[in-house]
């Protein structure tokens, strides 16, 4: 596999604080090549096409050849501009998304300071240090970005999980739902479905379940003529004493007295309506 190396045109440091005085956002313009950039400090807001994000120091720009970009200041950050006309290198900088955060800018930090001091010296040995420190960042970023896309679709597919899971639990409340039986199913270990479920719901999944058996209740309560004991049951709670219990630490009355109110309200609606 051939690797064309790229045509370094500029690389060192950009400040707007000297470059563009008195102005709070540069003019729209369309890049000619590859631009990498890692602020320094967190400032304004970098755009690219249609996207936007927050200028902030652990996440490095790259822009590619044809967007259009702009940004509101401040701004200050290490920068390379490079061009790359096709092969391995320019197809892998186009994979990487305009943003991607990192949890290590010092690392970033590092391979422009050596970029900038080996930039320009007219050297051969500087230019074969320049070039792999090129490609250290190259890869550095690629494998930034593939981390961020496994992450995505890792919590795309968790999120799909959890839905599914949701599902499940409504139609099945009479059904074994505790965290051992309904992990397995979901194919997770416990922990990591508790997690995966309490981000996705901001609950446990024991809240949720008694949340959802909960309204079934309330429902039959005022839509039905069942005994409470027969509730307790069609809702999945193991006995009418903890369904009394968990109703009215829920909704603040007993499942008995809810069933007056509702059935008072009732009368009441009735009542006034056939004297209008």
């Amino acid at each position: 596999m051939e690797i064309l190396l790229p045509e370094i045109v500029s690389a060192g440091i950009y400040n707007t604080d000297i470059a563009v005085k008195n102005k709070a956002m540069t003019k729209s313009r369309k890049t000619t090549m590859f631009e990498i950039e890692i602020p320094m400090e967190d400032g304004g807001i970098s755009y690219i096409d249609s996207l936007e994000n927050p200028i902030r120091t652990n996440t490095v720009i790259c822009a590619k050849p044809g967007q259009t970009r702009h940004t509101k200041l401040p701004f200050k950050c290490y920068y390379i501009h490079m061009i790359l006309t096709g092969g391995e290198l320019s197809n892998t900088l186009l994979q990487i998304p305009d943003f991607v955060r990192t949890d290590n800018s010092g690392k970033y930090y590092e391979l422009f300071k050596k970029i900038s001091k080996y930039f320009g010296s007219g050297l051969k040995e500087d230019e074969i240090i320049l070039h792999s420190t090129v490609l250290e960042l190259i890869h550095t970023l690629y494998h930034d970005s593939e981390k961020i896309r496994w992450l995505h679709n890792e919590k795309s597919n968790n999120r799909k999980v959890i839905e599914g899971i949701i599902a499940y639990i409504k139609e099945n409340l009479t059904s074994d739902l505790s965290l051992d039986t309904i992990s397995k199913k979901a194919g997770f270990s416990p922990i990591h479905f508790h997690n995966c479920f309490k981000a996705s719901t901001g609950k446990t999944l024991r809240d949720y379940v008694e949340e959802q058996r909960i309204k079934k209740a309330v429902n039959m309560l005022w839509s039905t003529n069942n005994t409470l004991t027969e509730i307790a049951y069609f809702c999945g709670f193991s006995s009418q004493s903890y369904f009394s219990y968990a109703f009215k630490r829920k909704m603040g009355m007993t499942p008995r007295d809810y069933a007056v109110k509702i059935l008072k309200q009732y009368d009441e609606t009735a009542n006034h309506t056939s004297q209008r």
